[in-house]
């Protein structure tokens, strides 16, 4: 038995600031401002779905069985690079601050290990842990500062050319089949097998993210 579940909201952010989208397509007005972040949420959940593996962050609860035979030194969590650990609870019994203080963490790889010295293994049985982890998409504050955040930057970048492929001409977007131009415009594109509806460049700046604990 393995479950993992986020405890919080589950709403799409945007992968990409909307000022590097406007960069890449030129665009140095406001006028579609709203359009182009309306493209970029969807875009974000796109590519989201494309990588197929939990990503953002946030909080969340794993629940493992670990097997009488298994004998594990380490614990992989599902969610990483691993922010912090709230709890640790053994068949329904909660660790104390000094055994969730003892363990070893590694962070961006999100293992978990006994003290070296101890050479301790993981006990068997049912283990809920709870805790934060994920990447932080780029965002701007409220006074206008800029944080770039710590999604990994081809993520981002993949995701400004998803959008740029929706509202760019054929020069820019070699899957594009036909385009209706009024201001920024609109755009359909020839989609090849298996992209989840991105163009083929932009799936493959993602593949080695597919499926895979980043």
């Amino acid at each position: 038995m393995h479950t993992l579940s986020l405890d919080g909201p589950s709403t799409v952010v945007p992968l990409a600031l909307l000022a590097d989208l406007k960069a890449e397509l030129g665009i140095t007005d406001s006028t579609t401002d709203t359009m182009l972040a309306d493209k970029l949420m969807d875009a974000s959940s796109m590519v989201l779905d494309y990588i197929g593996s939990p990503l953002l962050s946030g909080a969340w609860t794993e629940e493992f069985v670990i097997e009488g035979g298994d004998q594990l030194k380490e614990i992989v969590l599902s969610v990483r690079p691993l922010d912090s650990i709230s709890s640790i609870s053994r068949n329904g019994q909660m660790w104390t601050p000094d055994q969730l203080s003892d363990l070893v963490l590694d962070k961006r790889a999100g293992i978990l290990s006994h003290p070296t010295p101890t050479r301790r293994r993981w006990q068997h049985g049912v283990y809920s842990a709870v805790y934060t982890a994920g990447y932080v998409p780029p965002q701007v504050a409220e006074d206008g500062t800029v944080n770039r955040g710590t999604l990994p930057q081809t993520i981002s970048r993949a995701t400004v050319l998803a959008v740029a492929a929706m509202v760019q001409g054929a020069g820019r977007d070699p899957n594009l089949k036909s385009e209706s131009v009024q201001g920024v415009g609109s755009t359909s594109w020839n989609i090849a097998s298996g992209t989840g509806g991105l163009p083929q460049q932009v799936a493959d700046m993602l593949a080695n993210y597919r499926g895979a604990h980043l």
